[in-house]
């Protein structure tokens, strides 16, 4: 890339890049080999241009994940609670595979050592996958009469992707059996006990 067109970029576009050389970097380097200067490297930036934006290759890491999510409207609406559920599932199983188990579990462990990346963490990337199941599946089926907001938890929110996300990390990957089984065995019993019509 040619660093005097590169410094030119501001803003949402300069933050989009880095986050695009991130992947990129994640993707060619691994966890182990991911660097902050790799990254600058690969946008045409300079390294204090991504620190001033993310202070650690951790949350530099959580930001490109939470870049990679599907968007709500690229979920197809099946008409059907359990038709939506394995859809948007599906769909962020295979962004969790371009990301990698690797990754994932090097992402926890710098997490779990640091009580303010955890904050990132929880704030970002989990509210987004939240809000994400809410746009895309609870409210259709709220709209669908198939449950009332009250048979809605926090819990029961985000726990699809709370357990696909426990699988993949485990397993290394989640087939569409693995998916199924969790809709239909653990999900829809769960959102069944608190009175919901699915």
């Amino acid at each position: 890339m040619d660093r005097k067109g590169a410094s030119r970029r501001r803003g949402a576009e300069l933050e989009q890049a880095i986050l695009d050389a991130a992947f990129e970097e994640l993707r060619d380097a691994g966890y182990g080999g991911f660097t902050m200067e790799g990254v600058a490297k690969r946008a045409g930036t300079s390294k204090p241009v991504v620190y001033r934006r993310w202070p650690s290759r951790v949350q530099l890491l959580i930001a490109c994940v939470a870049s990679r999510l599907p968007r709500a409207e690229t979920v197809p609406d099946t008409g059907s609670i359990r038709g939506d559920i394995v859809a948007l599932v599906t769909v962020a199983h295979r962004r969790m595979r371009l990301v990698g188990q690797t990754a994932m579990l090097g992402m926890l462990t710098d997490v779990s050592a640091d009580p303010e990346v955890r904050k990132v963490l929880v704030g970002s990337l989990v509210s987004e996958l939240t809000n994400l199941l809410d746009r895309a599946v609870y409210t259709r089926a709220i709209a669908r009469g198939e449950l009332a907001e009250e048979h809605l938890t926090e819990r029961l929110r985000r726990l699809p992707i709370d357990l696909v996300r426990n699988e993949f990390i485990i397993y290394g990957a989640v087939p569409r059996e693995a998916i199924e089984s969790i809709v239909d065995e653990v999900v829809l019993p769960a959102l069944r006990a608190r009175g919901a019509r699915v």
